[in-house]
């Protein structure tokens, strides 16, 4: 996966503005911080914001691209035509949307105004009408009254900045502003998960209907000492990998996430939970499905199956009715 080129060039003009070392400099401020859940002002001057854009967004919108391909790929009959973006950043959730949904329309709140500033002028590059019109809100999720409604309601890596007081009162704000699809994506780490977990049990409560990664709307089978995720491969521009003195020309990004809708829709039978082991003759699967983890192998056996089974890969839904 790649960033679209206009993204990709107008974050590598924005890096101009600062100095190699600089951008080192903050990196590693961004590192710490992030490592000892240090959320609050978690960037404080430019040269850090600048940072986030090299280091950050690229991978960030690998995991938001990968989860609405995957709602486009499970939905039927909804349209999705409007975004509400909570804690927005420099805007990359509205890049991946709009390479998937036909949106005429985007609200975008961040509390970084300077960030939000950044994520205007790379809206900028795009003629396409919703990054023109694209109205941007400087705005606390945790102080905002209301929202306003939107087809599709995004909160990426967003809630893990929350205190905990208040997940639940933003949960009940976006819920309200959301007219067909909520969305929220932590990362794949244990505490990204199982925060994804209480989020999950309490948008059931509240009416929502599971759209994904989850098969059903049960009590999720995984074990404590174990975690959901998935991950998204985004290639490396050379300034990404210098920056982040890395060898490989790819990043994968692991993360968590639920999306539920207004309206009940019909779910896949399972879906895929770990990388498929290919091997010769057969492929095995970790699947969740209603009936819990479930271990499934696709042999040679049964050609035409065998065939999609070794094009399957982790995160994507698996019919058991090929067996």
């Amino acid at each position: 996966m790649q960033l679209p080129e206009d993204l990709q060039n107008g974050v590598i003009e924005a890096l101009e503005q600062a100095g190699w070392n600089e951008l080192l400099n903050a990196r590693e401020v961004l590192t710490d911080r992030y490592r000892s859940h240090q959320k609050q002002q978690f960037m404080t001057n430019d040269q850090q914001r600048l940072s986030y854009l090299a280091t950050r967004l690229p991978a960030t919108y690998a995991a938001v691209y990968q989860t609405l391909n995957q709602i486009k790929k499970t939905v039927n009959g909804i349209s999705i035509h409007s975004l509400l973006d909570l804690g927005a950043g420099p805007g990359t959730t509205l890049w991946a949307a709009a390479q998937i949904f036909p949106l005429q329309t985007a609200t975008l709140f961040e509390k970084d105004q300077s960030l939000a500033l950044l994520g205007q002028k790379l809206a900028q590059r795009k003629e396409l009408a919703v990054f023109q019109n694209c109205q941007w809100k400087i705005g606390d999720l945790e102080l905002l009254e209301e929202l306003p409604v939107h087809d599709m309601v995004t909160l990426s890596y967003s809630i893990g900045e929350l205190s905990s007081a208040s997940i639940f009162p933003v949960l009940q704000k976006c819920w309200q502003a959301t007219k067909e699809i909520l969305v929220i994506i932590e990362p794949g780490t244990p505490t990204g998960f199982e925060r994804i977990r209480l989020i999950r049990q309490t948008l059931i409560d509240m009416g929502g209907h599971i759209v994904a990664p989850c098969s059903h709307a049960l009590k999720c089978p995984i074990l404590r000492g174990d975690w959901c995720h998935f991950t998204a491969r985004i290639e490396r521009s050379s300034f990404h990998r210098r920056l982040k003195g890395g060898t490989l020309n790819y990043e994968d990004e692991k993360f968590s996430y639920i999306v539920v809708s207004k309206s009940s829709l019909l779910l896949p039978p399972a879906r895929i939970l770990r990388h498929p082991q290919h091997r010769s003759g057969h492929s095995l699967f970790t699947l969740c499905t209603p009936n819990g983890i479930q271990q499934e192998t696709i042999s040679k056996r049964t050609p035409l199956e065998y065939k999609i089974a070794k094009k399957l890969e982790w995160g994507e839904v698996f019919s058991l009715s090929a067996k």
